[in-house]
């Protein structure tokens, strides 16, 4: 196996590996990581735990929606040999359009503008037409396989990235996030190692500069539509390069925070809540941090919690380029779910052939999922059994499995945000009523 074919399974199998260790840490405090499994260094079962901060049954060594969205944009990839906007389009609604109840499709814990972007690609006129304007680090991982494809840096690539990005959001900071995660990848293929890590992130913001400028200029109807701070990408990434080389890597994650917070207007707490601005950031940091070997830069992150799944997929991926599939602990590969299919892809992706990638999607993914959701009901409380109301019924495909940093999604969606604030009303008037009189 050559340095490079086995860099770009790594990278593949990395992704997958980091977003399916992710998933039982995924919405958890880190003290809650720490109490609950000390670390994530192998795929944890969640059973124990349901009910007592995890609302939502995990299988354990399954991926979720991030790897799912890869794996979409992979074969359609592979099928018309570059990205095709209709076919992948159509793609992601039948893989939307059958699934067990309490699921969209067959995706496993999707965010809601997800949701919203795939629900409205048949009535669009032309698919890059993407009417949510959300930035919350969603794509990043759909420009993985076109990276492993190509597998060199180029504009075309970064073209690529943007088109793909386009289909589900127009907001610069995602879309130029998606080409950034597609040239970090192609970079980290071709490099013995990262020496210096501070040129490496300015070579990043510069290429994010590229890439944004590139926006603007194909889609300057869409550019502006969604963000007045265009280009905040670019510049917190031109940030993070002179930070980093002040040398203070334990003070990066605070940075990223401030950082993000003047741009989003909202106090980000966290540099691992579910934003743009800060996961991928915080990724860079994670991959950067001085280590040695694969496993130690993915465990020290996933112990983070929080938006796991996003950045154990980007990590993974990045890591498995620099230490290659030899560098993975096979015992993380053997136990990982599904492992036969996602190597085939891989192998595909690297001989940028289809020939054999194994099951159809669809049928592959649909199994997963219908087994994850009859283990699911074994131990999951029963739940009311009162009808839901119209319009209401995907509520728990993402705010039971959600942390608190989702109040960013439910505000983007104005009926949802009302239902929530009458919500908390009632109840707030529900606890006055019912509280005990005052002693004499």
């Amino acid at each position: 196996m050559s340095d490079l074919h086995d860099k770009i399974l790594g990278s593949w199998v990395g992704m997958a590996i980091g977003d399916a260790l992710g998933q039982s840490v995924k919405g958890l405090k880190p003290e809650t990581v720490k109490q609950y499994f000390k670390q994530v260094d192998k795929y944890h079962d969640v059973r124990p735990f349901i009910g007592k901060g995890i609302k939502q049954y995990r299988m354990a060594g399954l991926y979720g929606v991030q790897t799912q969205r890869a794996l979409a944009m992979c074969d359609s990839l592979l099928k018309t040999k570059k990205p095709n906007g209709e076919d992948l389009s159509d793609l992601l609604v039948r893989l939307s359009a059958h699934g067990p109840e309490n699921y969209f499709g067959v995706f496993r814990r999707p965010e809601g503008c997800f949701y919203k972007s795939v629900s409205d690609l048949p009535n669009r006129p032309e698919p890059l037409q993407a009417d949510q304007a959300s930035a919350f680090a969603c794509y990043f991982s759909m420009a993985v396989p076109l990276a492993l494809y190509q597998q060199r840096p180029s504009k075309t690539l970064m073209q690529y990235c943007i088109e793909t990005a386009l289909l589900l959001s127009r907001h610069p900071w995602e879309v130029v996030g998606a080409a950034v995660t597609g040239w970090i990848t192609v970079r980290l293929l071709n490099e013995e190692g990262l020496s210096d890590g501070a040129s490496f992130l300015k070579e990043a913001a510069e290429f994010c500069k590229t890439a944004e400028t590139w926006y603007r200029e194909h889609y300057p109807d869409r550019y502006t539509l969604a963000e007045k701070n265009t280009e905040a990408m670019s510049r917190t990434l031109y940030g993070l390069a002179d930070q980093y080389s002040q040398g203070q890597i334990e003070k990066l994650p605070a940075w990223i925070c401030d950082n993000a917070s003047s741009y989003i207007g909202t106090k980000i707490m966290h540099a691992t809540q579910g934003h743009a601005l800060t996961l991928l950031p915080l990724a860079l940091v994670r991959l950067l941090t001085p280590s040695q070997d694969f496993a130690s830069v993915l465990t020290g992150t996933l112990n983070l919690g929080r938006e796991a799944d996003k950045l154990g997929a980007l990590v993974g991926c990045w890591s498995g380029a620099v230490y290659g599939l030899s560098g993975i602990p096979q015992d993380w590969q053997s136990k990982l779910v599904n492992s036969k299919e996602i190597k085939l892809r891989g192998e595909a992706l690297a001989r940028r052939k289809k020939g054999s990638v194994g099951k159809d999607l669809l049928d592959m993914e649909l199994g997963l999922t219908q087994k994850e959701a009859e283990e699911r009901r074994k131990y999951l409380p029963k739940e009311s059994s009162k009808t839901a109301k119209k319009g209401s019924v995907l509520e728990d495909l993402w705010l039971e499995e959600e942390p608190e940093d989702t109040l960013l999604q439910l505000r983007e969606d104005p009926r949802r945000w009302r239902e929530f604030e009458r919500d908390k009303t009632r109840k707030k008037r529900d606890r006055r009523r019912n509280m005990p009189p005052l002693e004499p």
